[in-house]
């Protein structure tokens, strides 16, 4: 039987079907936008749709005999695509979850997996500690986090009335592998600007040390592919996957620097080059629960994360050069 990721020539979908690919798993991706030659796994199958379409994914689903899904597909709105586009954003995140929903009733499909955000949490944690959905109230920020939020919350009700598994899984900061700029993740992570700087020998300064419990994209690939497979002691239990560590950008781009001769890093309040995606360093996610549940846990903390990802570059050299 055949595994669905939607959105899987993005960011979390393309390190996630790398991932199934490698376990040997038959996967077909929907997607707005075909990926460039050469991006994504060889042989990979890639059909090109629309999410809100349900129809289509009907007949995706029926056709491919697809027994479960990964939904991953998404805009990742920043401020600017807030303020310009924020239907289409609802459109993709909300309504494209309903349809995905009731496309896999219609299909038959038993369990569908949804790759939620750390976004859904707010920017603070009055008692320290990383945020757990069993501990912590959701309190959006930002509209691209209340979309999360009411995807999780229809991904649910759907859930129920369609009688399919959905578990949750909250991803904080994703870098790594697999990440470009697809015209619907406004701001790329902070660690892919420095890596765009220190390729294109630009320096780079930034406008705090950055601190965070930074998610090696790899991590969250394997998050994802678990819990299709997990025992679930609930019909839609929800979990968070951050990184193993708490380490800062600054610390990140020293590991960095020895792989480019000559590239300058710095810290400089008032010239940064690299943008954040949120305006203040948030606490870690949880990973214990997620583990506990599945058996895995994050492998990459951050110097196994360099030195995956400037291997993975050197397989990819076109990858993140702006």
């Amino acid at each position: 039987m055949t595994i669905l990721i939607s959105g899987g020539t993005g960011f979390v979908g393309a390190a996630t079907l790398a991932h199934l690919a490698a376990e040997g798993r038959e996967v077909v991706v929907l997607a707005a936008h075909p990926a460039e030659p050469g991006w994504l796994p060889a042989g990979a199958e890639v059909v090109i749709g629309d999410i809100g379409d349900g129809e289509g994914l009907r007949s995706l689903m029926a056709g491919r005999r697809v027994s479960k899904v990964i939904h991953a597909a998404a805009i990742t709105a920043g401020p600017d695509m807030e303020r310009l586009h924020p239907e289409r954003v609802i459109a993709v995140n909300v309504a494209g979850t309903a349809a995905i929903m009731r496309a896999a009733a219609e299909a038959g499909v038993s369990r569908v997996v949804i790759a939620s955000s750390a976004s859904v949490y707010p920017l603070a944690k009055a008692n320290g500690g990383r945020f757990r959905a069993d501990q912590d109230a959701p309190a959006p920020a930002t509209l691209y986090g209340l979309t999360k939020k009411m995807a999780e919350d229809v991904a649910t009700r759907l859930g129920a009335v369609y009688r399919i598994d959905t578990p949750i899984l909250r991803i904080a900061g994703v870098y790594g592998p697999y990440e470009r700029d697809t015209g619907v993740r406004e701001i790329l992570s902070a660690q892919a600007q420095v890596v765009a700087d220190a390729r294109a020998g630009r320096p780079t300064r930034l406008s705090r040390p950055g601190f965070g419990g930074w998610l090696y994209s790899r991590d969250a690939a394997a998050g994802l592919a678990a819990l299709l497979e997990a025992p679930l002691d609930a019909a839609a239990p929800i979990y968070d996957l951050g990184g193993p560590e708490v380490f800062s950008l600054d610390a990140f781009c020293a590991a960095l620097a020895p792989a480019f001769t000559g590239w300058s890093h710095a810290i400089d309040p008032d010239a940064p080059t690299v943008r954040f995606q949120i305006p203040v360093d948030k606490p870690a996610s949880d990973f214990e629960r997620l583990s506990q549940a599945t058996g895995l846990a994050p492998r990459f903390g951050m110097a196994a994360a360099v030195a995956d990802y400037l291997s993975w570059l050197e397989r990819h050299p076109s990858a993140l050069r702006v």
